[in-house]
């Protein structure tokens, strides 16, 4: 059994009931104690209290702790908690307007309980109005470590509890459109619990050390994945040893966490697989392996050594052809008789089953008749038998080895009175004593012939089994998944064990991983690699890029104090074909595999195919004029690193690349599987709309509710004219496409199997957060909802508009942008809807500036998409443009509109970026101008084909010289 956790609590009496290990938090303070977990049951978790020491000291000494120190920090900001539930999906109720308290927002997360009688909606007359509650609408649950007594609450309990572990919590529900909702969750502590909930809490305590919720921390230097099912039967390591693993793997700051057989979805999250449960080709295990080997990660046991050592029959043949010693073996079928084989192997003699384990399907025959009863069902389950001369001893040698070299040595003794280390009993197996042995005490002789069988089979974890004979010896077999346990095999070695796995993963982590000798299947992370880069120029490319030289805001953010800035780049070759290189360079850059980077102030991550990367700022910069310095650098050492590493790859800007077909394009593996599959299984996602679009998203801080309300409705009146300014997509499939920004056209069908997912792109208007939640964020869930298996996509992340509210960072997030050719064309352009959607906001709420129709800004939404600079539209909350017989402006004057109010609020260090905007505003967008250029050329297949190639290229020179491309015809800058 796993050890238990250590429970700490305020007074020894508050959990009585409990004879698992309880220390007072008075005495876990004052000594150092060692525990797998630590569950905090203190009386309170106030700042600086002894709760909230315990909990951080228990962090500070290496422990795994519930609640966390950042989870009780966490609480301090109820409202903040209370969306991150429904950013889980998670169906809660917003209670700003469903109580009696009018329209101010209760504690939605606090110590105290409430008691209100809640409110539910009623329609009477066409009209919403609300009614109080009946008992049978509301729901009291109490949640303990993630479970709790209530079978019909207990997937919505721990679904809570993965958002917000605290170890007792008290939910309140309300059955609210047909299903059950969170409307208030709040700790509690153990005084407020009864005898039964008391009860059922010491009998939780002890499941808690089997289930581990800490996901991998994003700052490790790497993270291994342990297959591991406690309940499986014939464990090679039990739950004590895997926490050790877990406790030495810490040391050298690497994640160790266990998986399942059922989770495997969660392996791209991980840095390698060690496969700790039986193995077998028809089993999870191999299953795990082979998807790890898919994935490019390392991976022990790897398929090769399972199909290897499963199979006695091939065993034998390998260790034959490799003149290692073996008891004499006859390998037969139906066809041989008893007489035969008593005759070459003497009696009485040893027949196995060939993918038989853990001594089963091994039986001892001395007579035709106990041969027979024997064979006969063995050969219903594999026309080949093995039988092998029977050699008595005391004991088998194992020898433990990894990457060609031993790891530990021990002797298994024969079960009592039975001639194997185990013997079947109506209780049980039963197994003889293990003695370990120094490596350097073990026999020469014992230890070079395992090596060599060792190495034949591969370079991964094997338990090798010999005789020492009086003459000889011989290898019994080789154990891929060989058994290692706490205080047997490690009892020598101890930790030593256990910081040479942990090396060993690391060694092939940190090379990028190349497949040992025996591995089959792995594709190589490095794969079209230049191998001859030199160290010191991948360790100037890790170095942090420098964050601004002044201190910058911290959150929470006022309203546009500060702006946060996402590139995405197609990945290309030298012929500036899309190439899936994102996770090599990715592996490239980190110095092992992973799906995000980290260079200070940048990041650098993967999307969703596998040939576009996204470049960021890693924390919003108060100044625009940083985040082009930061950018710019983060670009150049990822173009670098392409061009050198990767035979001359780059990458390439512009929001579609120009001859991608998309349908050859693949979606990204090595991590959220689960999010990709379905969007892949839900949507037509081999189109342009999933698979060739880059974008340039703009992330501005709401502030307060009703500055953010502003901000959201502000960009409903900017972001349908922001095509004809940004527009960078005139080509798809080698051809000039049907609209100015092909990209946008292309993203208003894209989620049209959920339209609610992403309207008419144009922001709807909103009145509050709650209103928001509900009629965007909630409809587009509840359409979610009605999908078979949807829930991977069941967040915030879905919703495709032009401008979201991302209220998991409470952000607006401007996402109509096409991608530039040069950084400082998307600051300037990020700079102009900052500064514009300030003023904008800024007369909304002081009532200055009234909502058109919102049906006329979608309309001009399409024009100027399809028309880009050439549009005439609406824009009917616009005053002082000339206009046509229809009521139609230029978009050119409205967009010089917003520049002048842009040019109002602008700071001084970005007044540059408005006077750039001011020229591309005069001489179209990227798209319209080279349109102009490739027009005339549409009809010459060759000439249009060599002109794009040339001008393409061009474009991803402007990149890394971070220039406006010249046939833009813009003034240069002085």
């Amino acid at each position: 059994m796993s050890q238990p956790p250590l429970v700490v609590v305020s007074h020894l009496e508050d959990l009585s009931v409990y004879l698992g290990p309880v220390l007072s938090a008075e005495d876990f303070l004052g000594q150092d104690t060692e525990a797998p977990l630590v569950i905090n049951l203190c009386r309170g978790w106030r700042y600086l209290s002894e709760g909230y020491y315990v909990s951080l000291l228990a962090e500070a000494r290496g422990l795994d702790v519930i609640p966390t120190p950042a989870t009780i920090a966490g609480i301090q900001d109820p409202q903040r908690l209370f969306r991150s539930l429904a950013e889980a999906g998670i169906p809660i109720v917003d209670t700003e307007a469903m109580t009696d308290r009018g329209r101010s927002l209760p504690a939605v997360i606090a110590p105290g309980k409430g008691s209100e009688r809640l409110l539910v909606r009623q329609r009477e007359g066409g009209a919403l109005t609300y009614r109080r509650a009946q008992d049978a609408e509301t729901a009291r649950v109490v949640v303990l470590l993630g479970s709790c007594r209530e079978p019909s609450f207990r997937q919505l309990a721990a679904a809570v509890y993965r958002v917000l572990p605290l170890p007792l919590l008290e939910l309140q529900l309300l059955r609210d459109d047909g299903r059950w909702c969170v409307v208030r969750a709040a700790p509690l502590y153990l005084p407020d619990l009864g005898p039964a909930d008391l009860e059922e809490l010491a009998r939780v305590i002890p499941e808690r050390a089997k289930r581990r919720l800490t996901p991998p921390r994003k700052r490790s230097r790497a993270s291994l994945a342990v297959l591991y099912d406690e309940n499986e039967a014939n464990l090679p390591s039990s739950p004590e040893t895997i926490e050790r693993l877990i406790k030495v793997a810490a040391r050298e700051d690497v994640l160790v966490q266990t998986l399942s057989p059922g989770e495997l979805d969660r392996l791209p999250e991980f840095d390698a697989l060690f496969v700790r449960t039986v193995t077998g080709p028809d089993l999870p295990s191999f299953t795990a392996a082979l998807r790890a080997e898919t994935l490019g990660m390392p991976a022990i046991d790897d398929t090769a050594s399972i199909l290897r050592c499963c199979n006695k029959v091939y065993l034998h043949e390998l260790l034959t052809r490799g003149d290692v010693p073996t008891p004499e073996t006859r390998v037969f079928g139906r066809q041989t008789g008893f007489a035969q084989l008593s005759e070459d192997l003497g009696l009485p003699f040893v027949i196995k089953l060939p993918d038989g384990s853990f001594s089963a399907a091994v039986f001892k025959v001395a007579t035709e008749e106990e041969f027979f009863a024997r064979a006969d069902p063995l050969f219903e389950r594999s026309p080949l038998l093995l039988a092998q001369r029977f050699l008595p001893s005391a004991f088998d040698w194992r020898i433990g080895t990894l990457g060609g070299a031993p790891l530990f040595a021990a002797k298994y003794y024969m079960a009592r009175g039975h001639w194997q280390i185990a013997a079947a009993t109506r209780r049980g197996p039963r197994f003889g004593r293990v003695e370990a042995v120094a490596i350097d005490e073990v026999p020469p002789a014992v230890l070079d012939i395992a090596l060599r069988a060792a190495n034949l089979v591969g370079r991964g974890f094997y338990g090798v089994d010999l005789k020492q004979l009086e003459d000889r010896v011989v290898v019994i077999e080789v154990n891929d998944n060989p058994n290692l346990d706490v205080g047997h095999e490690d009892r020598l070695e101890g930790d030593r064990v256990y910081e040479r796995i942990v090396a060993h993963f690391l060694e092939r982590i940190e090379a990028g991983f190349r497949a040992p000798s025996g591995e089959s299947g792995a594709t190589s992370r490095q794969r079209g690699a230049n191998p001859g880069l030199r160290e010191e120029e991948l360790a100037a490319w890790r170095l942090p890029i420098a964050p601004p030289a002044g201190p910058e805001p911290q959150p929470p953010y006022k309203a546009f104090e500060v702006c946060g800035l996402e590139l995405e780049y197609a990945l290309v070759d030298r012929d500036l074909n899309a190439c899936s290189l994102v996770e090599p360079a990715l592996a490239t850059l980190a110095g092992r595999p992973t799906s995000e980077v980290e260079l200070g102030v940048v990041g650098i991550t993967n999307e969703i195919t596998d040939h576009v990367l996204e470049i960021r700022t890693n924390a919003p910069l108060a100044s625009l004029v940083e985040t082009e310095r930061v950018l710019v650098e983060g670009v150049r050492r990822a173009g670098a690193l392409l061009a050198d590493r990767f035979q001359g790859a780059r990458l390439l800007p512009t929001s579609m690349h120009p001859w991608l077909i998309p349908s050859r394009a693949h979606l990204w593996r090595r991590s959220n599987r689960r999010i990709y599959g379905t969007y892949e299984r839900l949507f037509d996602t081999a189109t342009h709309g999933w698979r060739n679009v880059q974008a340039c998203h703009v992330n501005l801080p709401l502030g307060s509710e009703a500055e953010g309300i502003a901000m959201l409705n502000a960009s409903a009146l900017l972001v349908p004219y922001l095509p004809a300014l940004a527009a960078s997509s005139p080509m798809l499939e080698g051809e000039l496409g049907a609209a100015v920004d092909n990209r946008i056209s292309h993203l208003l069908t894209h989620q049209v199997k959920i339209p609610e997912s992403q309207g008419e792109l144009v922001p709807d208007y909103a009145t509050g957060f709650a209103q928001y939640k509900r009629d965007v964020l909630g409809t587009m869930y509840r359409a979610v909802d009605r999908l078979v298996d949807s829930s991977p996509i069941r967040r915030e992340f879905l919703n495709a508009r032009g401008a979201v509210i991302k209220f998991s960072r409470m952000a607006l997030e401007v996402r109509i942008l096409d991608v530039q050719e040069c950084v400082r064309c998307d600051v300037a352009i990020a700079s102009f809807v900052r500064w514009c959607l300030a003023s904008l906001a800024s007369d909304l709420q002081a009532s200055a500036l009234a909502l058109p129709d919102h049906g006329a800004l979608v309309a001009d939404l399409h024009a100027t998409v399809e028309l880009g600079c050439e549009a005439r539209v609406l824009a009917p909350h616009l005053d002082g443009l000339s206009r046509d017989a229809q009521g139609r402006a230029s978009v050119r004057d409205v967009l010089r509109a917003f520049l002048a109010r842009a040019q109002r609020e602008v700071s001084p260090d970005e007044a540059p970026y408005l006077e750039l905007v001011e020229q591309l505003i005069a001489s179209g967008s990227l798209a319209e101008r080279l349109r102009a250029v490739l027009s005339p050329l549409v009809g010459d297949d060759d000439a249009f084909t060599e002109a794009a190639r040339g001008i393409y290229i061009e474009l991803a020179d402007c990149l890394l010289d971070n220039e406006p491309w010249s046939g833009r015809g813009l003034r240069k800058a002085p």
